[in-house]
């Protein structure tokens, strides 16, 4: 019997049947840690939103993907504000592709949208390992700050 592109299908073979496994629910080590992806600051952008005009994830999620194209968000997040009082001010946005967040900004350290009638201002995201990472960096072992100069 042939089949598409001149392949030979064996004819003593036995007929196809699927076969389906049930996987009973797996239980984690009660040590392991909650499962929490990370994401590259390179792949994400900071927002600000002005007081009094908050915006939701799905808004952010749904502005990027109309402006720009769609499946380019990987996610949105908005955290609530402790203690749980108002709107959150803030939050990030985080790309498929690093490469992504230098097409919205372009060579912009801020840029203002206006979502669904609000403004939303982004600027590249930088974690605090990453603020804590360059403040290690450029200090002095001795905890001082020394001119470049001679004096």
């Amino acid at each position: 019997m042939k089949s598409g592109r001149g392949a030979m299908l064996n004819s003593k073979a036995p007929p196809y049947k699927p076969v389906s496994i049930r996987v009973s629910e797996a239980t984690l080590s009660e040590r392991a840690k909650p499962f929490k992806p990370v994401y590259s600051d390179q792949q994400s952008l900071f927002m600000t939103f002005s007081n009094g005009f908050p915006l939701t994830e799905s808004q952010v999620f749904d502005f990027f993907n109309r402006s720009y194209a769609p499946g380019l968000v990987e996610r949105v997040i908005v955290p609530r504000p402790k203690g749980g009082r108002g709107p959150s001010l803030h939050g990030r946005v985080v790309f498929k592709d690093t490469h992504i967040p230098d097409l919205v900004m372009g060579n912009r350290e801020k840029v203002c949208f206006s979502v669904d009638g609000r403004p939303m201002y982004c600027r590249r995201f930088v974690s605090k390992k990453s603020k804590a990472a360059d403040t290690a960096s450029t200090s002095l072992p001795d905890g001082g700050s020394h001119s470049d100069g001679d004096e």
